[in-house]
């Protein structure tokens, strides 16, 4: 109830103020305290909320809306559509596919090394001195 007011909210930061002129270590410890209380109070608040909010009954019923009465006369509705399986899973099924993997026959690998790139560490001083790069 302390941190639930204004004026224990400014209490208790000046409380943690104080501390920490005296030592820091102590006046962290009175942070972590302080911080704890202001969370039970948000908890306690959230608990309350929730429980009010648990106890209101439901106005209506799903299958009450189906059979609802016409908001405008000649109202058509389309029938209600039901799931073909009355259950769905993750695993593959017989018409999802093979699980099998075949070779092509020619190699789509058409990756060239850029020119940039010299394919020996010993030519990099050959080609940063051919580009202008270098000078020895």
């Amino acid at each position: 109830m302390t941190v639930g007011t204004t004026v224990g909210s400014v209490l208790l930061l000046v409380l943690v103020l104080y501390v920490l002129q005296i030592d820091v270590v102590l006046g962290l410890a009175t942070f972590l305290a302080v911080a704890a209380l202001f969370l039970e109070n948000r908890r306690r608040i959230v608990d309350k909320v929730s429980n009010s909010l648990a106890q209101t009954k439901v106005p209506f019923k799903v299958e009450e809306l189906v059979n609802a009465e016409n908001l405008v006369p000649g109202e058509k509705h389309p029938p209600h559509k039901t799931a073909d399986i009355d259950d769905y899973g993750f695993e593959p099924t017989e018409d999802s596919g093979r699980d099998t993997f075949e070779r092509v026959d020619v190699s789509q690998d058409d990756k060239q090394p850029l020119e940039t790139v010299p394919p020996q560490p010993s030519e990099v001083s050959e080609l940063l001195q051919e580009k202008g790069l270098a000078a020895i």
